[in-house]
C-alpha cells in the first residue's frame, strides 16, 4: 500500500476511534443532551476528517499537477524544467523519473544534431569530391579509356583525373590513407595541386616531386597519398613516376602476355623530399595492348573466408580475357565481375578504383561514365 493512502487511511480511522471514544464517555449523560453532543461532535470531526483529506490530496494533486504540466510541455515540443522536489513518495519517484528521462532526451538530442552536423559537413565534403572526379572519360588520342571508383564509405580516398593536351596528355591514380573526411581532404589538395603543376613542370617527375614538397608540409604525420602519374606522347610511348602506389599492369594482347612492374618511389607525404626515390619508368604500346591501373581496393578485396583477392588472380583474368576485339569497357567489367562475385557475402573494406586503358589506331570519341554503380 503507497504512503499516500497510508496516510489517508490513518487520518478516517483516527476520526472514527476519536468519535467512538467521544461516544462512550457520553454513555452516561441525558439522551437528549447525549444525542446533540454526538451529532454537533460527529459534525465537527466529520469536517475535520474531510478537511485533512483535502489538504492530503492538495499535498498530491499540487505536485502531480507540476509533473503533469512539465510531461505535457515535453510531450508537446514545448519549453520544460526539471522538477525540484525532496519527497520520497511516489510523486517524488515520477518527479526523479522525469528529469531522468530528460536528461536522456537532451543528451539523444545533444547527439542527434551531432549527427546531423556531421552528416551536413559529409554531404559537402561528398559533394566536393564528386565535383573533383571528372563525370566521364576523356576524349585523348589513340587511347580507348575506363575509369571508375567505389568508395567504400560516404568520401573515398581514392582518386584519379585526366589532363588532355595538345601534344601530351596526363592520367593520374591517387590512393590517401584511409578513408572518409581525412582522405577527403587529402584527395582535394592533391587534386588541386596537380591541376597547377601540369601547367608549370612538364616532366612527371619534377610535378611528383614538387606535390610532396609542397604537401609534406600540411599533412600530419600519419597521413600520405601512394600515386601513379602517366604521361602519354599521343603516339605509343607512354612514361610513368609512382609514389609507392600498386603495380602497373601491361597486357600484350597478341603475344597473351601479361606483366606486372612496380610503379616505384615512396609515397607522398612520407619523406620531406622524395626526389632521390621518384624514378621515370615507360613503355612502348602496340596497337590492341593493354594497360591497367588500380588502387589496393581491387588486390585487397576478401571473402567470407578472409582470403585475399591477390595480384595473380588480376593477372589471370586480364590474361584470360584479352583479345584484340575485346575493348576497354569489356576489360573492366570481366575484372569488376571476377571481384565482386569473389567478394560476395563480404563487405567491400576499402574504396576500389580501375582504370582500363586500350592502345586503338583510331580516335575514341566515347566518353563513358566514371561512377561505378554494380
Amino acid at each position: 500500500m503507497s504512503f499516500l493512502r497510508q496516510k489517508i487511511i490513518f487520518t478516517l480511522a483516527l476520526n472514527t476511534v476519536l468519535l467512538g471514544l467521544i461516544s462512550f464517555g457520553l454513555a452516561y449523560t441525558s439522551s437528549f443532551f447525549r444525542s446533540d453532543l454526538i451529532i454537533q461532535l460527529s459534525i465537527g470531526l466529520g469536517f475535520f476528517c474531510l478537511s485533512e483529506i483535502f489538504l492530503l490530496l492538495l499535498k498530491i494533486n499540487h505536485p502531480l499537477k507540476i509533473v503533469t504540466n512539465e510531461m505535457k510541455a515535453l510531450l508537446t515540443g514545448k519549453t520544460y524544467k526539471k522538477i525540484m522536489t525532496s519527497k520520497r513518495n511516489e510523486i517524488g519517484i515520477l518527479a526523479h523519473f522525469f528529469n531522468e528521462i530528460t536528461k536522456n532526451l537532451e543528451n539523444i538530442s545533444s547527439d542527434v544534431k551531432e549527427h546531423q552536423r556531421i552528416k551536413k559537413e559529409l554531404n559537402t565534403a561528398q559533394k566536393i569530391q564528386r565535383d573533383l572526379l571528372p563525370e566521364k572519360s576523356p576524349s585523348i588520342p589513340f587511347l580507348d579509356i575506363v575509369a571508375k571508383t567505389r568508395p567504400a564509405s560516404e568520401i573515398g580516398g581514392d582518386t584519379f583525373n585526366f589532363f588532355p593536351g595538345e601534344k601530351r596528355s596526363l592520367i593520374y591514380i591517387g590512393d590517401s590513407t584511409g578513408h572518409g573526411i581525412p582522405a577527403g581532404i587529402i584527395m582535394i589538395m592533391v587534386d588541386t595541386l596537380i591541376t597547377t603543376f601540369i601547367n608549370m613542370f612538364p616532366s612527371p617527375v619534377e610535378v611528383m616531386t614538387k606535390l610532396n614538397k609542397y604537401l609534406k608540409p600540411h599533412l600530419q604525420k600519419t597521413m600520405f597519398m601512394t600515386m601513379i602519374l602517366l604521361d602519354w606522347d599521343h603516339n605509343s610511348k607512354m612514361k610513368w613516376v609512382g609514389a609507392g602506389h600498386e603495380h602497373v599492369i601491361v597486357a600484350r594482347t597478341n603475344e597473351s602476355k601479361v606483366t606486372s612492374t612496380r610503379s616505384g618511389g615512396i609515397a607522398i607525404g612520407m619523406l620531406a623530399d622524395n626526389s632521390a626515390l621518384v624514378k621515370e619508368q615507360e613503355v612502348i604500346l602496340n596497337e590492341d595492348d593493354f594497360v591497367i591501373l588500380f588502387s589496393d581496393g581491387i588486390v585487397e578485396a576478401k571473402n567470407v573466408m578472409g582470403e585475399i583477392y591477390g595480384l595473380e588472380r588480376l593477372e589471370l583474368v586480364i590474361k584470360k580475357s584479352i583479345t584484340s576485339q575485346i575493348t576497354s569497357q569489356e576489360l573492366f567489367d570481366k575484372i569488376a565481375i571476377d571481384v565482386g562475385r569473389f567478394m560476395e557475402g563480404h563487405f567491400q573494406e576499402d574504396d576500389m578504383t580501375l582504370i582500363v586503358i586500350k592502345k586503338t589506331s583510331h580516335e575514341v570519341t566515347t566518353k563513358l561514365d566514371t561512377s561505378w554503380t554494380n
